[in-house]
């Protein structure tokens, strides 16, 4: 058996893997708390994420089966528990299926106050009569 990156925990092999669903690398930040939590919580960084859960970089704080809410930018808050946590990162199923796609999502751009340059570059000058 081959070592994952995160030591001997390999949560993708074995019989009581509950994993259905590829899962998409990538590496964007998420605010994380405590469910029922007000305050704003944690950012992590999400290395990977399925549409059943995600996997961060993440404290120690966090123990299995502890109950939390995932903000993903461009995403409503998304409940879910801590399905493991060792060294650093943290696995969570989330309680309701995603849009996996909906994580790489560029953000949309703010309105500039710049009009978009169209056609030559060239300064306007006088007509030739």
């Amino acid at each position: 058996m081959e070592d994952s990156p995160i030591g001997s925990h390999t949560p993708e092999t074995g019989p009581e893997s509950q994993r259905r669903d590829e899962r998409d690398s990538l590496f964007v930040l998420a605010r994380l708390r405590p469910e029922g939590d007000m305050g704003d919580g944690i950012t992590v960084r999400v290395r990977n994420v399925s549409s059943g859960g995600l996997m961060a970089d993440a404290s120690d704080g966090y123990r299995q089966g502890m109950r939390v809410e995932v903000i993903l930018e461009g995403m409503a808050t998304m409940a879910g528990s801590v399905a493991w946590a060792e060294a650093g990162r943290i696995g969570i199923a989330l309680d309701h299926p995603i849009d996996k796609s909906r994580a790489r999502k560029p953000k949309p751009k703010e309105e500039s106050i710049f009009r978009p340059v169209i056609g030559n570059h060239r300064r306007p000058g006088l007509k030739p009569r």
